[in-house]
C-alpha cells in the first residue's frame, strides 16, 4: 500500500509504514530505473523484471507490462489468494531505441 508511507496509524493491521530504501549512484551505464511495490518484487524476480522493462518502448508501456506480469504471477502462484497491490513506475535513463529522449 504505497499510500501508507509514514502513516503509522494502520501498524496494527499489518501496514508497515516506513519504507525499504537503498541507495546506488547511477551510472552511464545504468539504462533504467523501476520503482515498484512489494506486490510486484514478492512474485517477479530482479531479472524478470529486467527482461520485461528491455522489451518496452518506453517508460509508461514498461510499467503497464511489469504490473500485468505480476498480477499473472500472483493469480498462477498465489490462485486461493487475493492479488497484492501492484504498482510500478519506470524511468528511461537513456535513450530509447527508437531514439526517443528519456
Amino acid at each position: 500500500m504505497a499510500r501508507a508511507f509514514g502513516d503509522l496509524h494502520l501498524k496494527n493491521y499489518g501496514v508497515i509504514a516506513v519504507p525499504q530504501i537503498s541507495c546506488r549512484s547511477l551510472t552511464s551505464r545504468d539504462q533504467f530505473l523501476v520503482l515498484a511495490t512489494d506486490g510486484v518484487w514478492d512474485v517477479l524476480s530482479n531479472e524478470k523484471v529486467v527482461s520485461i522493462v528491455h522489451s518496452a518502448e518506453n517508460g509508461e508501456e514498461a510499467a503497464k507490462a511489469v504490473v500485468e506480469a505480476a498480477v499473472r504471477a500472483w493469480r498462477c502462484k498465489f490462485p486461493s489468494s487475493r492479488v497484492d497491490d501492484c504498482s510500478a513506475v519506470c524511468l528511461f535513463l537513456q535513450e530509447s531505441k527508437h531514439g526517443e529522449q528519456p
